[in-house]
């Protein structure tokens, strides 16, 4: 499980549902910049107003 640390968190909201991209840094665990256990891999969250989850994306282009 990834540190709090080692997140980056994005929300935003659109037509009454805001989206949440959680993205991993390992820069800020002691990695060195630039490092990667995969590629670009982040989790897209679809969440109501009332904090329900309403949908889960893992990406990995």
């Amino acid at each position: 499980m990834p540190r709090a640390e080692s997140l980056d968190v994005v929300v935003g909201l659109e037509e009454g549902v805001y989206f949440v991209r959680v993205d991993r840094r390992l820069d800020r665990c002691g990695w060195p910049a630039g490092s990667q256990l995969e590629l670009d891999r982040f989790e897209l969250y679809a969440v109501s107003p009332e904090g329900k989850l309403l949908a889960r994306r893992t990406f990995m282009p």
